[in-house]
């Protein structure tokens, strides 16, 4: 099949995936209660970051751990162990033995108690007791990690992890985990170099990246991949954009350390963008801009129309603060949105809203944050593609965005530009 650069091919996935994700998935840092992003990424005891997406996931207690989401899925990993989804399941990103998409929690079959979840495009993983990883949806680029290649809508082994897994993120088309060595291990799509090998072939089984060590937590978006490593971050896959924040655009097949940035303690990937949480609770961003996804007031160009010029360049490839945010608990990226959960409870979100993602019951795209609406008791945020997700005390997630694949989890497929409740995790 042809292969196209990431960002043309992310044109294309945008209502989809990166609608946002590419990723990612997001997943928040558990707060007060737990908590769980890219777009999305979960670690186990004594981490934070990210993805598409990473949470640090405490002892399996009573309360929610984490929610996490894909292109137009969502999953929730309960204290108990047991991992629930919902939205779109075409690719049987769901795990419950089908591939009909469901507008409520379904469970996921065959995991055992499961200490954490990371939802790319549309796939899934976990890690569950021991550090064993499993994961189902699609596996057209190997992202599932069992070396077939062909999707599945139960949870599948990751062949051949060569030691434990204690966090892990789901990206586009590639999957990535931090092993108990503090090295990490990537397999699936590798055209841009995200699973940073040093080279640029696809990997359907688990290959080690290359040179990085001490890493604590990782993410991934939509072709490219981060890790937390003493403070600073590390990206490496596609740089188009700058999303790897190191002050160049080029791609990179092993991991580059991202300039300007030396006090990082949660990192997420979005769609083309990379965000971190700070140990002052501030949050920068680096990145593809063209909607607003960098949170620093840029002035974005409006719609293009026929005959117009090519709009400015607003992305930055170095980080970029985000204005008036502040107290920030843990964060959350989509594909072309971000948002922070608060230590006041409340949620912040900024970028794309043409599907009511931010939650302020508009759908004017923004480049500086917004509160989402009525939103009280919030400990993590997670963005989707046109979704985002927050959880708020045990067993208590609300949901806000577009909604065609049930993804709001609320038992039907009606849009809201402000958050509903999740029914029955």
């Amino acid at each position: 099949m042809r292969r196209v650069p990431a960002r043309v091919a992310r044109l294309g996935l945008s209502g989809m995936l990166f609608a946002a994700l590419a990723l990612t998935a997001c997943v928040p840092d558990p707060g007060p209660g737990g908590g769980g992003t890219t777009t999305t990424t979960t670690t186990l005891p004594g981490a934070t970051t990210t993805s598409t997406t990473t949470t640090t996931v405490p002892p399996v207690t009573t309360g929610p751990v984490s929610v996490v989401s894909g292109a137009q899925h969502s999953c929730y990993l309960r204290g108990d162990g047991i991992v629930r989804c919902w939205g779109s399941n075409g690719f049987g990103q769901l795990g419950n033995g089908t591939n009909t998409s469901s507008s409520s929690p379904v469970t996921v079959g065959g995991l055992g108690v499961t200490l954490a979840i990371a939802a790319g495009a549309n796939h899934t993983c976990a890690v569950v007791t021991g550090g064993d990883v499993l994961c189902w949806g699609n596996n057209a680029s190997g992202q599932l990690g069992d070396g077939s290649g062909e999707s599945s809508n139960v949870p599948v082994a990751v062949f051949n992890l060569p030691v434990p897994a204690t966090a892990i993120a789901a990206g586009g088309s590639h999957t990535c985990v931090i092993k108990n060595t503090g090295g990490a291990s990537c397999w699936g799509d590798n055209f841009n170099g995200q699973i940073g090998t040093g080279g640029n072939s696809p990997a359907p089984t688990p290959r080690s990246v290359s040179g990085l060590a001490g890493a604590t937590a990782i993410t991934a978006g939509e072709a490219h991949s981060c890790a937390l490593v003493s403070g600073s971050v590390k990206c490496w896959g596609a740089n188009i954009s700058g999303q790897l924040g190191d002050g160049t655009n080029g791609d990179a097949n092993v991991p580059r350390t991202v300039s300007f940035l030396s006090n990082a303690t949660q990192v997420k990937a979005g769609g083309g963008f990379t965000c971190a949480r700070t140990t002052t609770t501030g949050v920068l961003c680096w990145g593809e801009n063209i909607y607003g996804q960098l949170g620093n007031g840029a002035i974005l160009p409006p719609p293009p129309q026929q005959g117009d010029p090519p709009p400015p360049n607003i992305n930055q490839n170095v980080p970029q603060f985000v204005l008036n945010v502040s107290g920030v608990m843990s964060i959350g990226a989509g594909s072309d949105h971000a948002c922070a959960a608060l230590n006041t409870g409340s949620v912040q979100c900024w970028g794309r809203n043409g599907d009511g993602q931010l939650g302020d019951g508009l759908t004017t795209t923004r480049s500086t944050a917004a509160a989402v609406n009525s939103l009280t008791g919030a400990s993590g945020v997670t963005g989707g593609g046109g979704h985002t997700c927050a959880s708020r005390g045990a067993n208590q997630v609300s949901c806000w965005g577009e909604n065609p694949s049930g993804q709001l989890g609320n038992g039907n497929t009606t849009p809201s530009l402000t958050p509903v409740t999740v029914s029955g995790i």
